[in-house]
């Protein structure tokens, strides 16, 4: 008798220590789970919704990606986010060779590069063929051409740094993996630079294998690993998207525009920013001021010089139908941009 009260009693004891273990477990889970459905980069937010991810993210950035990897086990992961913060972006001043000053610069906007067999998206006009991007990339080599970054083109704008003549600055807009795939070891051939403009809430922690058939996004580590030819810069954090025509920075209240860019611009650490499809105003121009952006880029088609409002500068997009004779154009290859003012 007392022996089936002590196996009653141990039954019991196990149940409850089973019971305590889930509800354990479930309160740990829950969050994890939460962090993923607002980083998730294929989410549909609702506009009522989007202010309580938004703030959710900025309070908890720190919190939920330690969470996230924790759960994954990629500790490592975390460490590439940390990297990238220490190491920073590109600040520094290089010495130039001088023959003739530069007194206006052209800005080259790039998006996504694919080879002409691999490119499902055909009627895509943002992405360049791969060949098309090498022989461009060889004509600036070959008629020794400067690439500057964007702290650069900072001084020169200010009157603080000369450039040769012949110098470009070379952006790519959204942070499509394919820069790393392809650009990155073509400009490092030819020891050139160039800028990234990330939509960061894209952004993932680990790397992953190239496919051309999706959209695919740069990961903490291959920030870290390209440094040596790229900065990462502001492309909103998950404002690049369009509401009857018109992108959030137009259509979203000046609260939610402040809260996205405070996240973008804390995880690219950077003061440059381009604005998404071109689309700004006013009160957007006033915000990137107080939030201590230095300098964003249009859409609009112009060289940069000394005297242009730094918010509001010019940039050439090169799509897939820019002949090689209107890239010599649009770098003064041809002409000293006589046809260009």
């Amino acid at each position: 008798m007392e022996n089936k009260k002590i196996a009653v009693y141990i039954t019991i004891m196990v149940a409850v220590v089973f019971i305590i273990g889930v509800t354990l477990c479930a309160k740990n889970t829950m969050p994890i789970l939460q962090a993923r459905e607002i980083q998730s980069p294929n989410e549909k937010v609702s506009p009522a919704n989007e202010k309580v991810l938004i703030e959710a993210l900025s309070q908890d950035q720190d919190e939920t990606l330690t969470m996230v990897n924790k759960e994954d086990g990629a500790n490592e992961s975390i460490n590439y986010q940390k990297m990238y913060i220490e190491k920073g972006n590109n600040t520094s001043i290089r010495n130039f060779e001088i023959e003739e000053k530069a007194e206006a610069i052209p800005v080259l906007m790039y998006h996504h590069l694919l080879t002409k067999d691999e490119n499902p998206f055909r009627s895509n006009s943002a992405i360049l063929d791969v060949k098309n991007f090498q022989e461009q990339m060889n004509i600036l080599y070959e008629n020794n051409y400067t690439t500057i970054t964007l702290y650069e083109l900072e001084q020169f704008l200010l009157g603080n740094l000369d450039v040769p003549k012949n110098t470009v600055v070379i952006t790519f807009d959204d942070g499509y993996l394919s820069n790393i795939h392809y650009a990155y070891p073509i400009l490092k051939e030819y020891g050139f630079v160039a800028s990234i403009f990330m939509i960061t809430h894209e952004v993932h922690e680990t790397s992953e294998v190239f496919n051309p058939n999706v959209l695919q996004y740069l990961s903490y580590k291959d920030m870290v690993d390209t440094l040596d030819v790229f900065t990462y810069d502001n492309h909103t954090h998950n404002m690049h998207r369009l509401e009857n025509g018109n992108g959030y920075l137009l259509t979203k209240s000046s609260e939610e525009i402040i809260q996205d860019l405070k996240i973008n611009m804390e995880l690219t650490h950077s003061p440059y920013f381009a604005y998404p499809y071109g689309h700004y105003n006013e009160e957007t121009l006033t915000i990137l001021e107080e939030l201590g952006i230095r300098m964003a880029f249009t859409v609009e088609r112009g060289l940069v010089k000394k005297g242009d409002s730094l918010l509001e500068l010019n940039r050439y997009g090169i799509f897939p139908n820019t002949s090689l004779r209107q890239f010599k154009n649009i770098i003064g290859l041809n002409t000293r941009w006589s046809i260009l003012k």
